[in-house]
């Protein structure tokens, strides 16, 4: 057992925080006390659930004291000041630390985030690497401040996103890659040399909780981009025809079917009896919309909203 003092903080629901936990405590990490997250009002864009064990379960199987509260419910900074930590371990909570709470262990509090910091800080950054196309993931480990993920870097992790990438798959991918940051962590806490470097705030973006808004495809980005959109969101993305929205059931990016760009932005098209259009790279095309809560040809839908539409001919 290492000897710093360590305080765990996270969510017993979420796998971000249950397979992190396992990493500690595989490592010999000294956790003297855990709090955890009400799991009420809490948002997710996984598929929610965990295959690891739940944070109160690694509690009661290594015996360590855990609680369950937001920072400033009564007793909780009181409890975590009589557990004294050297430091404290955030692995996946959605309610805010004050700089009352954070100011509690000397070495600070260390945050772990999905995304490569300080791009898509705030929630949901797996949703939102896959969103904007992103070709590269990881974890930013950061020191916690007053800000909203803007604290110092300590460690980052790389992974490659992929086409047809889920929030899930994403998150298996980096996650499954963080007992080494784990270790490394854990080894540097003991010797108190932390690296530190701070974040480059001009390329600082937040994410916002995903609106219905967000989910009409946008023919300014390339098929694949709206593909990768719709398999991260399924039965989310949707096109408007004639005013009504029709949610998308199956999309596939498909190769320039000619070589004249004559085409106009947002409308539908007849490529050899599929529904498409026109994008900046590759055209999308439509397999299925989804009416009356069934997947029908895109095609048809939109010949009966819009009448014939123009083929394009090879």
């Amino acid at each position: 057992m290492r000897n710093k003092r360590i305080v765990i903080i996270g969510t017993r629901t979420w796998e971000l925080t249950s397979i992190h936990m396992e990493y500690f405590v595989k490592n010999d990490a000294n956790i003297v006390g855990i709090l955890e997250s009400p799991t009420e009002g809490i948002t997710t864009t996984t598929s929610g659930g965990s295959s690891s064990k739940p944070l109160n379960l690694v509690a009661e199987e290594q015996n360590i004291p855990i609680i369950c509260g937001k920072p400033k419910d009564e007793g909780v900074m009181d409890q975590i000041r009589e557990w004294n930590p050297d430091i404290i371990v955030v692995i996946g909570y959605q309610f805010f630390l004050p700089d009352e709470f954070l100011s509690i262990p000397p070495m600070g509090v260390l945050n772990f985030h999905t995304s490569l910091l300080p791009r898509h800080c705030g929630r949901h950054p797996g949703f939102w690497t896959i969103w904007y196309g992103d070709e590269q993931s990881g974890m930013a480990v950061h020191f916690m401040d007053s800000g909203l993920d803007t604290g110092e870097i300590a460690y980052t992790s790389y992974v490659p996103v992929e086409n047809g990438d889920t929030v899930d798959s994403l998150y298996d991918r980096i996650w499954k890659a963080d007992e080494a940051v784990v270790k490394q962590i854990l080894d540097d806490v003991e010797s108190d040399s932390i690296p530190r470097t701070p974040q480059d705030k001009s390329v600082y973006t937040y994410n916002y909780v995903p609106h219905e808004k967000d989910f009409e495809l946008d023919f300014r980005q390339s098929a694949q981009l709206l593909v990768n959109r719709h398999v991260v969101k399924p039965g989310k993305s949707y096109v408007t025809l004639n005013g009504t929205q029709y949610p998308v059931s199956s999309c596939t990016a498909i190769d320039e079917p000619t070589t004249s760009r004559n085409f106009k932005l947002n409308t539908p098209y007849n490529c050899q009896g599929n529904l498409v259009y026109m994008t900046p790279n590759q055209w999308l095309q439509i397999d299925e919309l989804i009416q009356d809560d069934k997947p029908c040809s895109g095609l048809e839908i939109a010949q009966k909203e819009l009448g014939e539409l123009r083929e394009i001919a090879k």
